[in-house]
């Protein structure tokens, strides 16, 4: 027998595991099979006590992606014995590639004898090199170096990329107004290059969603190739982050493994994709034609079966997508149900009928004052907090289309630098607000508004 690599790393023969990363099978040299000189004229039929003691069984896959095969001629590489049938399991290559019937062969010993004048046989032994310890997660390998020479015979597998259109990486990207709740996917999927000129892409995107202050990457079990939905988002909705990469491609089923149809994993992205995922809660504002008809008890409203309870003519977070069914009580019906798209909460949104608007503001006490519209008149409904004397209830009113908030029920804010005077200025059509405060004043200020139950400060700038 002619030992063709005695101490070989075998990190040529290498088989992708299912992370699309190299992984290290068993290690093996491969020697060349000699047939002795007795067998010149025996018809005996090769069995498997013919093989030699040190022969390894390998798998064809393992059996293709040897590298090693000469160049030229035909090459038999004896991978396997199948007892029952008297037949060689074996993997034929001619001219350094994998050609021919892999199904199993009967020889007779004067066959390989003569056929080896053109053909050269291969079996697999235990390799008795080094032991490789291969890292998934670095894709590197390391051996403790012994006392002889050793051969090393990496493949090398590039990282998957990604498809390009005029030289643009087709990324996942942000999809806006999608609702909590529902299967809608709340990111476009990326696109994968492909493996050469061929339809196999050269791996899978892998997806995984985190809550907006995630910093780092999370660990890849948490990614998944399924493009992420807004399901499992909460009612209320979110800002979340769709992180990704792209999960190498295997060798494909009876290919030997190369550069070009076997890839490693691409790096996670560095900056994820903010999305915004809209709530799927929304508020009913009802609206009586002469009192409000739910509270004054004429009717009841049920959410799907439940029944819900209307406080100061309004019914908060209705599901999305769930019933709401109105039921006039005994003695009273029903000429007419309308219901109509509210708008969103805004600033000139104060300045409709029926509009509850709740002005927050600190002076030496945290004090919040909540006024109705009516028909361009605001009442004041309640009202806490300390301002100066503390003289009567807040006021809110319109002057040449802007909200004035003031804080006494007594001053005139004839003169700005009064003894007690804090106002705010409220401009629906520009969104800013002004505060102004008397001499004495050293801590007063507004914290807030909100509009029909919806805090509206953050849309409006401050004029300084």
């Amino acid at each position: 027998m002619k030992t063709i690599s005695r101490y070989i790393m075998t990190l040529a023969l290498l088989i992708t595991a299912v992370s699309g990363a190299w992984a290290q099978t068993a290690s093996y040299d491969i020697k060349e099979f000699v047939a002795p000189a007795a067998w010149e004229t025996d018809e005996a039929v090769f069995t498997d006590a013919d093989l030699p003691e040190d022969f390894m069984e390998l798998t064809e896959d393992q059996a293709k992606a040897w590298t090693g095969a000469p160049k030229t001629g035909i090459t038999v590489l004896v991978r396997g014995f199948n007892k029952d049938q008297n037949t060689v399991l074996c993997m034929f290559f001619n001219e350094g590639s994998t050609k021919g019937s892999t199904t199993p062969v009967k020889f007779t010993k004067k066959q390989i004898y003569y056929n080896s004048a053109t053909t050269k046989y291969f079996y697999a032994t235990a390799s008795s090199g080094p032991e490789v310890a291969w890292d998934k997660a670095k894709k590197t390998g390391s051996f403790v170096m012994p006392a002889y020479d050793v051969e090393i015979d990496p493949i090398y597998a590039p990282a998957a990329q990604w498809a390009k259109v005029e030289n643009v990486d087709q990324l996942p990207t942000a999809i806006e107004g999608i609702f909590a709740g529902t299967t809608d996917a709340i990111v476009k999927a990326g696109t994968v290059a492909m493996m050469g000129k061929t339809e196999n892409p050269q791996g899978i995107v892998m997806y995984a969603v985190t809550s907006i202050n995630q910093a780092t990457a999370p660990e890849l079990s948490a990614f998944s190739a399924t493009v992420p939905t807004a399901e499992n988002i909460a009612d209320e909705g979110a800002d979340v982050l769709v992180w990704y990469y792209i999960q190498g491609a295997n060798t494909p089923d009876g290919q030997e493994a190369t550069a070009e149809n076997t890839f490693n994993d691409s790096e996670i992205c560095t900056t994820p994709i903010k999305v915004t995922v809209l709530p799927n809660k929304y508020d009913i504002q009802f609206n009586a034609a002469n009192d409000n008809t739910i509270e004054a008890g004429k009717a009841t409203v049920k959410v799907g079966d439940a029944a819900a309870t209307v406080t100061e003519g309004k019914l908060e977070g209705v599901k999305m997508g769930t019933k709401v069914t109105i039921n006039a009580k005994n003695g009273y019906k029903f000429r007419k149900v309308a219901v109509k798209k509210g708008g969103a909460a805004t600033l000139a949104t104060a300045l409709e009928n029926g509009a509850t608007v709740v002005i927050a503001f600190k002076y030496r006490d945290d004090g919040t004052c909540t006024f109705t519209n009516n028909n361009g008149t605001f009442t004041f409904v309640s009202g806490t907090g300390q301002l100066g004397g503390g003289n009567g209830p807040k006021q809110l009113s319109v002057e040449n289309g802007k909200l004035i908030f003031k804080g006494s029920g007594t001053n005139s804010f004839t003169d700005r630098w009064s003894w007690y005077g804090f106002q705010v200025t409220f401009d629906p059509t520009a969104n800013t607000y002004e505060v102004w405060k008397g001499s004495d004043l050293d801590v007063a200020s507004f914290t807030s508004i909100s509009v029909n139950g919806t805090d509206i400060t953050d849309q409006l700038s401050e004029l300084k």
